[in-house]
Formats: C-alpha cells, structure tokens, sequence
C-alpha cells in the first residue's frame, strides 16, 4: 500500500501481477506430481493466489479514495522509495539461494534479521529477539517434535561430511 502523494500504483499493480503469476506458476507446475508431493504446492499456492487477489482488490478499492490524512510519519512504508521495493522483489529469490546454500537455521536468520533493516525498520532489539526465539523454536519443533530433519544446505552437508559430524 502506497502512502506518498506520488503514488506508486504501478509498481504496486506490477508487483502484484508478478506474485499472481509466481503463485499460479506454482500450482500449475504440481499437477504432474503424485497426490502427496503435489499438496503442499496446491495448498501454498493457492493461498497465495487467494492472498495477491485479496490484496489487489482492496489496493483497486483505496485508489481511489487515498486520505492523505492517514499517513504516519513513523512508518516506513510512507517514506517507501526503490531499495525498499528492491528488496520486497529479491527477498524471497535471495532466501531461497541461502536456505539451498545455507540450510534453514542461517537463512532463516539472516532473512529476519536483514529484510526489516533493509525496508526501514529500526527496532534492532525487537528484530533480534523475534528472529532468535523464532528460528529456535522452529529448529527443536521440527526435528524433534515433528521427526522433521531440517535441511543444512549444500554447504552444511559438505561441512558435516568433512569434519565427520555425522552419526553413524
């Protein structure tokens, strides 16, 4: 949502049509997929597909009644120029390079700690807490709760094959 009297309803409209297409891509590329592998794909891009129509019909509803009035200073997102739309375009490309490379437990981090930085956000404190409790619990959720290994990356799996840190 665009706060500045110029308006950067293009950007919003292109941005939008992008997350439409990548979402729809998704569920199109599961269809070959048996049942089980295909799930996921569906139910995430579904909601996806469900969540970028919701937005663009409320941004094609408020373009038109903008109230200025509305705007707080404090928020980033009013004073919302190119680096903040570049890093909304390349946080999730940029993730999915780390987390293949890194493995969850860094890419995880280093995206919540990075892209609120980055957009403007400035509450370092609040940020660093929010990505440690967040990463941490979802590092012992998954693997022992849920018998779910979480993935070390290509990296990590070198490492943990040289240094024999593997059990046997």
């Amino acid at each position: 949502m665009s706060t500045d009297s110029r308006g950067y309803w293009r950007e919003e409209l292109a941005l939008i049509a992008l997350l439409l297409l990548f979402f729809i891509g998704i569920v199109a590329l599961s269809y070959h997929l048996p049942f089980d592998a295909r799930l996921f794909p569906i139910v995430i891009g579904s909601a996806g597909i469900l969540l970028t129509l919701g937005i663009a019909i409320e941004q094609m509803r408020r373009r038109g009644a903008r109230d200025a009035s509305m705007v707080d200073e404090d928020d980033p997102a009013a004073k919302a120029d190119w680096p903040r739309y570049a890093t909304a375009l390349l946080a999730a490309p940029a993730f999915g390079l780390m987390f293949w490379l890194f493995g969850f437990i860094i890419a995880s981090l280093a995206a919540m700690l990075l892209i609120p930085v980055l957009m403007g956000y400035a509450n370092r404190r609040q940020l660093v807490v929010t990505a440690l409790v967040t990463v941490a619990i979802l590092a012992l959720i998954g693997p022992y709760l849920l018998n779910v290994d979480l993935p070390h990356g290509l990296v990590g799996d070198w490492l943990i094959d040289n240094l024999a840190l593997r059990a046997s």
